[in-house]
């Protein structure tokens, strides 16, 4: 049986491993003990194709620096996230009716309890070798909240969210257990003055395995009392909790314990070496600095991927996503700052930190009337774009579209789509902002004089859609983050009244007879009557159109003079205010002597 070089990547590394020579059957076996993992065999090569870009807390601190590099020389960057929930509760619902003040505050009620799970980055670097080509470095990371002093954070999960994750394929014992750490601001605040203080030594409650911890000093002071103490003591981490209690925690616990000993620490094992008083005095001097250097490292290891995020704030690249308004937020919450009550603000604030946001739903939304003829733009979902402009015809449509490369450790995406996986998600939509953007650029140009052009060039073309966050469901299709939300372009409200005071409107009812004409929604305004919202203006006048004669209810364009009490009883108050106005006025003229 002929025999085949197998080779095996690994997630939490980007070198190559050993190279195996092993029999055709192997495929069989392997396939058995990596269920669930897509293995892809390639001209006479195995690949184990798990994740390349599955970043973890276990590997975290190495990738940091290709992250920092790709970041740096990016053109751009594409961002997705994954999370825990949608809504909170029926309160933060999306609704037609919605302004985007109202609506932020419905999210900023949501989104400060859920919690991001997996976040995806792809930084597009033009190949510095190629005139018209881009490279997508693109990290996978999985996420989860600290657990670390007062910082103890609860969040909510959203059964439907979770079940959408696991359709495909989430691995959530990566987030639970490998979940790299975060914190904002306010969060690193609170753990520096902890750290300053000291609470961690003081004997209070905290957030470390008491147990774990006394059994290593038991371990510990039995070798003390023991016969060997002239050599040093190894114990090896093999207990679970000591791989997740931080090195900082672990020297201080023992030589706090121990005056007469010193330690040493590695990713595997604890050495423990007795001394004397002048040694051990002389090793502190020594250690000054190191002590500082873990205090950093234990800082660091809290902080997490905020250290990526403050990394994009910094280079001020363009940020690109698809749909972005309740990442956005997620982003500025988990990373930066606890979300202001203010809406203003909070535009304001996040245009400091990303001066350039592009959603890609909202340019294609844009753009799919003046593209229509292209037939690229049919769906606007971001898998639809990425499957449409992927395509020969994608693209092809015009010539001198750029070439896009997968960068070191995204190969499987070659043989694979990994939708709704985070990292993957970021990709396709740098992927398909670089095609429409190419598109847009030569849309009234000859074809003849199309050429291959810089990313500015594309910048310039697509700056009108820039800083435009697209809005679901609301009563106005995208605000804008630097500067006025654009003035509602949805139809009128509906006013929906009963003919007969003995009828009684119920929102089930009405919505069974109006949503065959398109997506509503309705708000009761009493017993009697009740405001309907429509999508689009067809809706709303197919409804105005089959409903004039109805023998239930009456439907009409909603006017705020006409329709709401509150205007109405203040406008009969003015007219008899002003009435009575007029007729004092008069009589008391009429009084006066000529």
């Amino acid at each position: 049986m002929p025999k085949v070089k197998l080779t095996i990547f690994y997630k939490t590394d980007f070198d190559w491993f050993k190279v195996l020579d092993l029999p055709m059957r192997i495929h069989v076996t392997l396939k058995k003990h990596f269920k669930g993992r897509k293995l892809i065999f390639l001209s006479n090569y195995f690949f184990l194709a798990d994740s390349m870009v599955g970043i973890t807390k276990a590997n975290f601190e190495d990738v940091f620096p290709t992250v920092e590099t790709a970041i740096r020389k990016a053109e751009f960057i594409a961002l997705d996230a994954e999370f825990t929930g949608l809504q909170l509760n029926k309160q933060t619902k999306s609704t037609l009716f919605d302004t985007s003040e109202e609506r932020y505050a419905k999210l900023r009620r949501t989104i400060s309890n859920i919690t991001i799970c997996q976040i995806g980055v792809s930084a597009f670097v033009k190949d510095p070798d190629s005139e018209n080509k881009y490279i997508a470095h693109t990290f996978n990371f999985y996420l989860y909240p600290p657990v670390f002093g007062p910082v103890d954070v609860r969040f909510t999960c959203q059964a439907s969210s979770l079940r959408f994750l696991c359709k495909y394929n989430f691995d959530f014992n990566k987030f639970i257990y490998d979940g790299i750490s975060y914190l904002n601001a306010e969060q690193e605040q609170q753990i520096q003055q902890y750290l300053d203080r000291k609470d961690l030594f003081q004997g209070v409650e905290r957030d470390v395995d008491e147990s774990a911890i006394q059994k290593l000093l038991s371990t510990v002071a039995e070798w003390m009392f023991g016969s060997e103490t002239d050599k040093p003591l190894e114990i090896v981490k093999d207990d679970e909790d000591l791989l997740y209690t931080q090195d900082y925690i672990l020297h201080s616990e023992l030589r706090n314990r121990f005056p007469d000993i010193w330690t040493t620490i590695d990713k595997t094992k604890i050495t423990i070496e007795k001394v004397g008083e002048e040694k051990r005095t002389a090793l502190e001097k020594e250690e000054v600095q190191s002590k500082e250097q873990q205090a950093t490292l234990l800082k660091n290891s809290l902080v997490g991927f905020t250290r990526v995020f403050r990394l994009l704030t910094e280079a001020k690249k363009p940020i690109l996503g698809h749909n972005m308004l309740m990442d956005l937020l997620l982003y500025y919450d988990k990373f930066h700052k606890y979300l202001p009550r203010s809406y203003k603000e909070f535009k304001s604030e996040i245009h400091k930190l990303f001066p350039v946001i592009i959603d890609t739903k909202h340019i294609t939304n844009a753009l799919r009337k003046p593209l229509e003829k292209t037939d690229l733009l049919k769906s606007t979902a971001l898998g639809s774009l990425y499957e449409a402009f992927h395509s020969q015809k994608g693209q092809q449509y015009v010539i001198h579209t750029p070439s896009i490369a997968l960068g070191p450790g995204c190969e499987h995406y070659l043989e694979a789509e990994f939708p709704h996986e985070a990292g993957f998600d970021s990709y396709m939509c740098g992927y398909v902002f670089l095609r429409i953007a190419h598109i847009e650029t030569f849309r009234d140009i000859l074809s003849t004089e199309v050429v291959p052009c810089s990313f500015r060039r594309y910048l310039h073309s697509t700056n009108q859609y820039a800083n435009k966050i697209n809005i679901i469901r609301a009563n106005l299709n995208y605000l804008s983050i630097d500067g006025e939300d654009p003035v509602s372009e949805r139809p009128d409200m509906l006013f929906v009244k009963s003919k007969k005071k003995s009828y009684k409107l119920e929102v089930g009812q009405i919505a069974r007879w109006f949503s065959p004409y398109g997506s509503v929604d309705i708000s009761l305004k009493g017993p009697n009557s009740a405001l309907v919202a429509t999508s689009h203006f067809g809706c709303a006048r197919d409804i105005l159109k089959n409903f004039r004669r109805h023998e239930k209810i009456a439907v009409s364009k909603y006017s705020v003079w006409k329709h709401s009490p509150v205007v109405r009883n203040v406008f009969i108050a003015g007219t008899l205010l002003s009435g009575g106005l007029c007729a004092w006025v008069l009589w008391s003229s009429r009084k006066q002597p000529a």
